[in-house]
């Protein structure tokens, strides 16, 4: 049986875009036979509870250990997996492990794939750092990496400069539930945003823009659904109140599959002002439900939509320029049920053995 071990920073009960993929792919793959486990960290500054070293989350075997909280980044132990034991090891995201792991290939021997999932630019915090990490440093670790699978063309882009072995691949997406949902029970004018409550998402210059739309006549009300992991949720809420948007503006927090599925179904126009996106799975799955879109103008929603005349690309640091498209959508009637199928292509069915291959592959070659 084909053995791979996902290897990732945190892992559920912590979520978020990384931890979502982590998952879905471990379980999709299971089905396919693979014995797919996570190794990750033991806590997170979001969850500061020591979490057990191991357990099983949804079938798939997870073992976490200690670390050494470098707040961007913390390096861990491999004591307690045995890495020869798998066929392939699956990195998500560049840091600590990725470096220790690239660094001491001569010792495990496996091949090792590296998920790009937006890098390390999603802030301004330490951008000088940032770039000689990734532009002097990561050159290395990456010429002892078999694969760079970049999660979006923006990705593939940016890592192409370092490495040579680039190939693009997009993530799976949850959507074909999405898909069978009913345009007819789309609520008029309710509008969605889905996202952690964090400063690379736009949240304050997304509230700017509704309360331009306000302040000229428009109706809606708009649902803010994410996990409020840098804990800025008071304040966004403040600004809100500050901004007369109180009784237009609900935060409801992290919600279960579920409930997030209810409020795509009844969401009109999904809003998203993020300034950087590794791939962009929450626009993609409100697509899918039918949502109309209205999206900042960055390098993940360019590749992904800047050829569908029904999506709205904005500028959302102007209110002005992103409350003004914001009026215009909120004033005509839908369309977006023209765009749905197109989504079909991230299908976690279709990306599942799209992976399956790709391990199956790398096996062969190492052989």
């Amino acid at each position: 049986m084909l053995s791979v071990l996902h290897v990732c920073t945190d892992f559920w009960p912590i979520t978020g875009g990384i931890q979502s993929f982590v998952l879905e792919l471990s379980r999709r793959t299971r089905a396919l036979g693979v014995n797919a486990a996570v190794f990750c960290c033991n806590g997170s500054s979001a969850y500061p509870a020591k979490l057990p070293s191991s357990e099983c989350v949804d079938g798939v075997p997870v073992t976490r250990a200690a670390y050494l909280d470098l707040r961007f980044y913390k390096p861990t132990l491999f004591s307690k997996v045995r890495l020869r034991n798998y066929d392939v090891i699956h990195v998500h995201g560049l840091g600590a492990q990725l470096d220790y792991l690239a660094l001491f290939k001569s010792t495990h021997g496996r091949p090792i794939i590296l998920s790009t999932h937006g890098a390390i630019f999603h802030t301004q915090s330490l951008r000088w750092l940032k770039r000689q990490y990734f532009y002097r440093f990561q050159p290395f670790i990456l010429s002892r990496v078999d694969l760079v699978a970049a999660c979006s063309a923006s990705d593939a882009d940016l890592f192409q400069k370092i490495s040579g072995r680039v190939r693009l691949v997009e993530n799976g997406v949850d959507v074909d539930k999405l898909l069978t949902l009913p345009m007819s029970g789309k609520c008029p004018t309710r509008c969605l945003y889905v996202g952690r409550l964090a400063a690379n998402k736009g949240v304050e210059p997304l509230l700017n823009a509704f309360a331009y739309a306000q302040e000229r006549g428009a109706m809606f009300d708009l649902r803010i659904v994410g996990p409020d992991s840098s804990q800025q949720g008071h304040r966004y809420s403040a600004w809100a109140d500050r901004l007369g948007l109180s009784e237009r503006v609900q935060f409801l927090g992290a919600v279960e599959p579920d409930a997030l599925i209810r409020e795509y179904a009844s969401a009109d126009i999904f809003v998203s002002a993020s300034r950087y996106e590794g791939f962009g799975i929450s626009a993609i799955e409100a697509r899918a439900a039918g949502c109309r879109l209205l999206l900042q103008r960055n390098d993940a929603f360019t590749a992904l939509f800047g050829a569908d005349p029904t999506v709205t690309l904005t500028d959302f640091q102007s209110a002005a320029n992103a409350g003004g498209a914001l009026l215009d959508l909120l004033r005509k009637d839908s369309d977006a049920a023209d765009g749905r199928s197109g989504v079909s292509r991230y299908s976690w069915d279709r990306k599942a053995h799209e992976w399956l291959a790709i391990y199956r592959d790398l096996c062969g070659r190492a052989a």
